[in-house]
């Protein structure tokens, strides 16, 4: 059993470090990556709050992400009139073709990968991946309920 955590673990390192490749390629890092893709997917109703829940980054680090694609002249921030602290993040024109560019190619590669499964490959990948997730939802939980008892003294761990 561990010969096996340890090829799923080594494999998930290749899927990330391929990920990383493709940023870096791309003149990015991981997490302004993920971001452009965020915005790209939802156009029309993209916040900074939104990016940070899809994206589980922090407000801070969401902000200087866009703060940056903003200066290159990428993004548009737009104020919600339902909420006037909130901003819309929109692509500028130069931006939807930037990321028309960086997104589109990486959606496109991941299409063609896709394409060479059977449908039982891509119904069983849903299911592991699916599975996957639940389990790891499930075990950061227990792990973020001690790690907060640890450091609120509310017992269980000592500090």
């Amino acid at each position: 059993m561990e010969q096996l955590e340890e090829r799923l673990s080594e494999k998930w390192k290749i899927l990330n470090k391929r990920y990383e490749e493709y940023a870096r390629a791309a003149g990015l890092t991981t997490m302004s990556l993920t971001v452009l893709e965020i915005i790209y997917e939802n156009q029309d109703k993209c916040t900074q709050k939104l990016i940070c829940e899809q994206s589980h980054f922090t407000k801070q680090s969401v902000n200087m992400i866009i703060k940056s694609f903003w200066e290159q002249g990428y993004v548009e921030l737009v104020e919600v009139k339902t909420d006037r602290r909130n901003k819309q993040v929109k692509l500028s024109k130069s931006g939807r073709q930037y990321a028309d560019k960086i997104i589109g190619c990486l959606w496109q590669a991941d299409s063609n990968v896709i394409e060479k499964l059977t449908v039982q490959q891509r119904e069983a990948l849903i299911v592991y991946a699916d599975l996957y997730e639940e389990c790891i939802l499930n075990a950061t939980a227990s792990v973020t309920d001690i790690l907060h008892k640890k450091t609120t003294g509310g017992g269980g761990v000592d500090k």
